[in-house]
């Protein structure tokens, strides 16, 4: 019977540092006709290199590192060369077979209640603050650096990696930062939005090579549902006040206003009455403290609020 060949990791780990170092020497702008002629050989010694190869240069191409769109001639013993341009790779099954790859294995898994918030410190150096209400799945190995989060709100600070970009699905984009980055991701009413603070990012939808936005710092870019992404300037500070505490309203309505508010409260607030849904408020609050909350928007609103069992009600004024 034949015996399955289970390869060391460490010659894995060279692999995949020769297939870095060829990659480095190939963007180069002195690169020369023997780099290509050493590649090419060291190509076709392995399938192993070639895969290597193939997965690290998809990698770097989310990361938005090949800006040139550098042509490699590849020769394979199995079929007549070709040149291919790796953004070819990821317009084709590149990120959704990195992305079932992950799905394969089993992720951390963290979650926080209302009004809980939790650091993270990943094996990779890089550091989330989750969001209350939230939940992400984190997976970290010698080959990729990916999270998912599922609901809420995170704040990544990913740690560089001149291989492994940091990936974070939400709601069927991919958020990709090419190392140094800082930016926030939420996930709340089917709606994604990124927040670039520090560095940059793109985001993309796996299989739509057109639909990619790449955001710089004090930028965002906002996705509903299954529609297209936007990008739009952000106010940095306000997007990201739930790190500090803060609850900022810009003129939202109400109703978005409580749904906000009740992340951080168990004492919950809830309006008497649909007609007072789309009134608007703005203001910054305390997160966490729904009885301010409430008894500020009742004085703004010219309406009332009283204990409804745990939590708060507010209603027209004089109960009309």
């Amino acid at each position: 019977m034949d015996r399955e060949v289970v390869k060391p990791e460490r010659d894995l780990e060279a692999v995949r540092r020769e297939a870095a170092d060829w990659l480095a020497r190939l963007r180069s702008d002195s690169r020369t006709g023997g780099d290509e002629a050493g590649f090419k050989a060291w190509l076709e010694r392995s399938e192993d290199h070639r895969t290597t190869f193939d997965t690290l240069t998809s990698t770097w191409e989310l990361a938005g590192a090949l800006r040139h769109d550098p042509e490699i001639a590849v020769v394979s013993p199995r079929k007549p060369p070709v040149r291919l341009a790796r953004r070819a790779v990821l317009a084709g099954a590149g990120v959704s077979a990195v992305g079932l790859g992950w799905l394969a294995l089993a992720p951390e898994v963290y979650a926080t209640g209302v009004g809980e918030t939790r650091t993270l410190h990943l094996d990779d150096g890089s550091s989330v603050l989750l969001d209350a209400d939230s939940r992400l799945s984190v997976r970290i190995d010698g080959r990729q650096r990916r999270a998912g989060l599922d609901r809420g709100r995170a704040f990544f600070r990913a740690a560089r990696d001149p291989v492994r970009p940091f990936v974070v699905a939400a709601e069927g984009r991919e958020i990709v930062g090419d190392g140094g980055d800082a930016f926030g991701v939420s996930v709340l009413a089917q709606t994604v939005s990124v927040v670039a603070v520090e560095g940059q990012v793109l985001v993309m939808t796996p299989g739509q090579p057109s639909g990619r936005i790449t955001a710089s710092a004090g930028q965002r870019v906002v996705a509903a549902g299954q529609g297209p992404a936007r990008r739009e300037i952000a106010d940095v500070q306000s997007a990201t006040a739930w790190r500090f505490g803060q609850a900022v309203f810009d003129d939202q309505t109400l109703v978005e206003a409580l749904a906000e508010m009740n992340r951080y409260s168990r004492r919950r607030i809830v309006l008497s009455d649909p007609a007072l849904e789309t009134l608007r408020i703005s203001g910054v609050y305390k997160a966490g403290d729904n009885e301010a909350f409430a008894r500020s928007v009742a004085t703004l609103l010219d309406l009332d609020v009283r204990a409804n069992g745990g939590g708060l009600l507010i209603e027209p004024r004089g109960g009309a």
